[in-house]
């Protein structure tokens, strides 16, 4: 008993509590400025005081430049051109006299898939969905061989695409075709 009166229990001073400085510009403590969103009025203010101290103190930008795009270089002193985009159209066959259609690249002239499967769908009177490719990418595939129909229905429903954008799959090579109307281009100037 004499023993647990004998020694006093340590006396722990109290931790004062942590100053943190809000940023006036932005509200949020100075280390997460860098983390706020990129589009946010906050952050462009606080971005724009930042950059206008730098250059009041004298001291140079310190920014990554950009490389402005170059066209590759390929083995034989060829250049790789910058491709443009297209939409591919390309027809499987699954059994016996079964086929499926293919509508790939139309996201990129700013077409809906979803909406441009409906269409689909209801013009050819055929089943049609947005499926995802192994790539990630997405495309419209439609029940049944519409190769010749597409290019001009496309056409007719979307302005930005052009004559020169449609290209198709050829089932006999695999390989990608020009156009659908260089065969037709011809044949009108021969008349």
């Amino acid at each position: 008993m004499a023993e647990a009166e004998a020694a006093p229990a340590p006396v722990r001073e109290p931790v004062p509590p942590r100053v943190v400085e809000y940023d006036p510009i932005t509200g949020v403590p100075a280390e997460f400025n860098e983390y706020l969103p990129k589009d946010c009025e906050e952050y462009k203010k606080w971005k724009a005081a930042q950059e206008a101290a730098l250059a009041g103190e004298g001291v140079d930008k310190l920014t990554v430049k950009e490389k402005p795009e170059e066209e590759k270089k390929l083995p034989g002193g060829k250049t790789k051109k910058k491709s443009k985009p297209q939409v591919v159209v390309s027809v499987a066959q699954r059994q016996k006299n079964k086929s499926t259609t293919t509508v790939a690249g139309l996201e990129l002239f700013g077409v809906k898939l979803s909406e441009a499967g409906k269409l689909f769908g209801k013009k050819f009177a055929c089943g049609a969905s947005v499926v995802k490719t192994a790539s990630g990418t997405e495309q419209i595939e439609m029940q049944g061989d519409f190769l010749q129909q597409i290019p001009e229905l496309l056409l007719k429903n979307y302005k930005n695409i052009t004559k020169e954008d449609v290209f198709y799959v050829d089932m006999a090579d695999g390989k990608k075709k020009k156009n659908f109307f260089a065969d037709d281009d011809d044949e009108e100037d021969d008349s």
